[in-house]
């Protein structure tokens, strides 16, 4: 098989599951905010769909990196965004486990994480000048998304993911480039 036109259905999966997760969990909370404690259906709505986005964004952001085509540093920073997202999902899961916001020292760190990350991968693809426009686009969205919450944070955050697995979508069907000697 050839190399160039060889893709892998894991980052528009990824992508796929972070838009629907952080859409739905967006529309969940537009209009009707839901308590700390106590949740009803839409606390539970909310918060599992919100799992599944982050936990795809931690399977897609490697694929954003590499289309990015950031190096050590950058790679470094993607790993710590993943562990971000998946301490994201973890407090998720185990609020709804609970009804009501349980993990909050968890959600914070893994916050504070994936916004580290996401910034030393935005600076790392802003140098590569790879695709300087897509760079600063998984760290924004988490800004927007964190900054407008229950007033439709979430659905941009998904949005920003539906674009991000069509920009990775693209780099794959892009010939590679062979560095001429």
């Amino acid at each position: 098989m050839d190399l160039t036109t060889r893709r892998s259905a894991v980052p528009p999966v990824a992508s796929l599951a972070a838009a629907v997760g952080f859409v739905v969990a967006g529309a969940s909370v537009v209009g009707h905010p839901v308590p700390d404690q106590h949740w009803g259906a839409r606390g539970a709505v909310l918060d599992l769909a919100f799992a599944v986005g982050a936990l795809g964004v931690a399977a897609g952001l490697p694929a954003v990196a590499g289309a990015l085509r950031v190096g050590r540093v950058g790679r470094g920073g993607t790993r710590l965004a993943q562990a971000g997202h998946v301490a994201l999902a973890v407090e998720c899961v185990a609020s709804t486990v609970h009804g009501g916001n349980t993990l909050g020292p968890v959600f914070v760190l893994g916050l504070l994480a994936s916004l580290a990350g996401l910034a030393v991968l935005a600076v790392e693809g802003l140098r590569s000048g790879t695709a300087r426009a897509w760079a600063p686009l998984p760290l924004v969205g988490l800004l927007v998304g964190v900054a407008a919450g229950d007033r439709g944070g979430a659905v941009v955050l998904g949005l920003v993911w539906a674009a991000l697995g069509a920009f990775v979508v693209q780099g794959e069907r892009a010939p590679a480039r062979v560095p001429v000697a």
